[in-house]
C-alpha cells in the first residue's frame, strides 16, 4: 500500500517521463497493480491531450496595422456630448419612493413635529403655541393672552 501513496504522490512528475525514466520499483509495481496502472496511464492520456490542445495562435498579416489604422477613424465624444446626468435619472424613482415614505411616516407619526431646533428656554407663551413645543392648552392660551403686548 505504501507503493500506490508513493506513485499518487509522484504521478504527474513520472507521466512527463519516458516510461524508461521511471524508477526501476515504480515500473514493477505499475506492472502488478492494476490501479496505480490506470492513474499513471490517465495522467499520460491527459499530458498527451493538452500538450496536443496547445498551439500558438498567430494574428492574420497585417492585423496590428488595420487595428491602429482603425482607431484613429473613431472619434471619442467630447465632454459637452456626453450626458452625465442620463445614470442620474435613474434614480429618480427611488428618490420619489423614500420621500414618500417619509412624508407617510412623519404625517401618521403620534409625536410632535419637529423639535430641538430653537431653545425653549425663555420662551413667552404665545412664542410656545406658535412654535408648537407645547400642546394647546386652555391655561397656556390664557397665559398667552394676558402676556399681550398691549396691541
Amino acid at each position: 500500500m505504501r507503493a500506490c501513496e508513493e506513485i499518487g504522490a509522484h504521478v504527474a512528475e513520472w507521466a512527463a517521463l519516458p516510461p524508461t525514466d521511471v524508477p526501476g520499483w515504480a515500473r514493477e509495481h505499475v506492472a502488478t497493480c492494476a490501479t496505480c496502472g490506470r492513474r499513471l496511464a490517465a495522467a499520460r492520456l491527459v499530458r498527451g491531450l493538452v500538450r496536443a490542445g496547445v498551439r500558438a495562435i498567430e494574428a492574420p498579416e497585417g492585423f496590428a496595422a488595420r487595428v491602429a489604422a482603425s482607431a484613429g477613424r473613431h472619434a471619442t465624444p467630447g465632454r459637452a456630448e456626453v450626458d452625465l446626468w442620463r445614470p442620474a435619472w435613474g434614480l429618480v424613482p427611488a428618490f420619489a419612493a423614500v420621500t414618500a415614505a417619509l412624508l407617510i411616516l412623519f404625517e401618521f407619526s403620534p409625536g410632535p413635529g419637529p423639535v430641538g431646533l430653537l431653545s425653549a428656554e425663555g420662551l413667552t407663551a404665545g412664542e410656545r403655541i406658535v412654535l408648537g413645543t407645547a400642546g394647546l392648552e386652555p391655561d397656556l392660551v390664557l397665559s398667552a393672552v394676558m402676556e399681550g403686548d398691549g396691541i
